[in-house]
């Protein structure tokens, strides 16, 4: 009899635990008396989470019209009084404000998704019919699960525009991207300077006009900046409040395809930058002859960015 070991146990299990027999492709084999196909004993799909993460970001929908025009109306300089007499003959004279030219964001256009359920062919797969039943009402979550994120994919893209938006428009600060100590608490410290900038009238807007002070302000961040912002600043930080940045906080994996790729977060107020909904419809058709039914998802968008919000972007240095 074999004396067990360490070092023994470990060959005897990569022996018995093939790695070619986990994550493979399909094998028939009939390795029984009846020589008939040996049986799958368990069916299983696991599942992650699909999840529009800018929630925020949803515009109310636009049933009628696509397009959005924005105006704005700029703030009057004081003029010095002279007295009452020349002042008394400009008192029919107009004082019409000035304006800003109109901006105008566009419908996206119409895009579609499309599924199929074929009948009497899911069922020659599954082992019962709560499997069935639950192989067949997957494929119509996927058609959901499909479109949002499509629709997270537009917010992205529309974050990423505005940020390219902003480097033309010259609200942009180089800085270092956060990999120490030191770069985190600089970037902290550029953020808290901008908040503070954001908080009063400003000229922080793609139109480079006077605005009012940013009633909320989102910082939307890349993933991998974060984790070494939190455990390099703020985690050692004496009092953790003083370092705190002044922002709400999102992370995302991109910000879609941008021609500053250098770019890695935004600050904005999220009033600026909107998807709006203008149609939505799922249709259904069942075609007899080839015995399945399709479903279509139907859906148009206008995507918003505004120039008279605060916004500033970040790039590395």
């Amino acid at each position: 009899m074999a004396k067990m070991t360490i070092s023994g146990l470990q060959t005897l299990a990569q022996k018995y635990v093939a790695a070619a027999k986990q994550a493979g492709t399909w094998t028939n084999s009939a390795n029984n008396l009846y020589k008939a196909v040996d049986k799958i004993g368990k069916m299983v799909m696991i599942d992650g989470q699909f999840i529009d993460k800018l929630p925020e970001l949803d515009g109310d929908e636009l049933p009628l019209g696509k397009t959005i025009e924005e105006y704005f109306i700029d703030l009057t300089l004081p003029e010095a009084y002279s007295d009452i007499t020349t002042e008394a003959g400009k008192d029919k004279a107009p004082a019409l404000p000035t304006v800003e030219n109109c901006s105008y964001s566009y419908s996206l256009g119409r895009e579609k998704i499309k599924t199929t359920v074929p009948y009497d062919n899911v069922e020659r797969a599954a082992r019962s019919v709560e499997d069935a039943s639950n192989m067949i009402t997957k494929i119509l979550e996927r058609l959901g699960n499909s479109y949002e994120m499509f629709k997270f994919a537009a917010k992205k893209q529309l974050l990423g525009n505005a940020a390219d938006k902003a480097v033309t428009a010259k609200l942009v600060t180089t800085i270092a991207k956060p990999v120490d100590t030191a770069t985190s608490e600089a970037f902290i410290k550029q953020i808290k300077q901008d908040v503070e900038s954001a908080s009063f009238p400003n000229e922080g807007g793609l139109n480079g006009s006077l605005i009012g002070a940013a009633p909320e302000l989102v910082l939307y961040v890349k993933k991998g900046v974060m984790p070494i912002v939190e455990v390099d600043a703020l985690a050692g930080a004496f009092n953790e409040g003083r370092l705190a940045i002044p922002a709400k906080i999102k992370v995302v994996d991109d910000f879609g395809t941008m021609t500053n790729t250098d770019v890695y977060a935004i600050l904005v107020d999220p009033r600026g930058i909107k998807l709006h909904r203008d149609y939505h419809a799922i249709r259904q058709s069942e075609n007899a002859d080839g015995d399945f039914i399709n479903y279509v998802d139907h859906s148009e968008h206008t995507g918003f960015i505004s120039k008279n919000v605060f916004i500033k972007a970040y790039k590395a240095a």
